[in-house]
């Protein structure tokens, strides 16, 4: 019923996140650095193999849930809170940002972020 994909996510908190998704019968999978060039619909096995891009490395934590049915996903999201397990930056498996790169994806919530955090300020 869904996977939860692990960016940079390691130790304890990894396996916070991966218990919780246990729970809810939600596969958890670890996006290593060398495929963050990959499109992620190449991770999802949706398109045959791509070429990896070049210079697509970042160290920062990120989650991307696909196939996760929304009453779920909020159970997850909140169960998280509880914990207090933050991961700044995640996103939902969308028809656009399943043809970005994991890279791609990532820039983009950091710029969403930024964005947020200029509006606020």
């Amino acid at each position: 019923m869904g996977e939860v994909f692990l960016y940079n996510i390691k130790g304890a908190k990894a396996a916070r996140i991966k218990m919780l998704c246990s729970k809810l019968y939600i596969g958890t999978r670890d996006i290593e650095p060398e495929l963050f060039g990959l499109k992620i619909s190449c991770l999802l096995g949706e398109e045959a193999d791509g070429e990896a891009a070049e210079n697509s490395l970042f160290t920062d934590e990120m989650l991307y849930i696909s196939g996760v049915p929304a009453p779920l996903m909020s159970i997850f999201l909140d169960a998280l809170r509880k914990q207090k397990t933050p991961v700044a930056l995640k996103a939902v498996q969308t028809e656009n940002n399943v043809r970005f790169t994991s890279y791609e994806l990532y820039k983009e919530l950091c710029a969403e972020r930024d964005a947020l955090a200029n509006k606020e300020g």
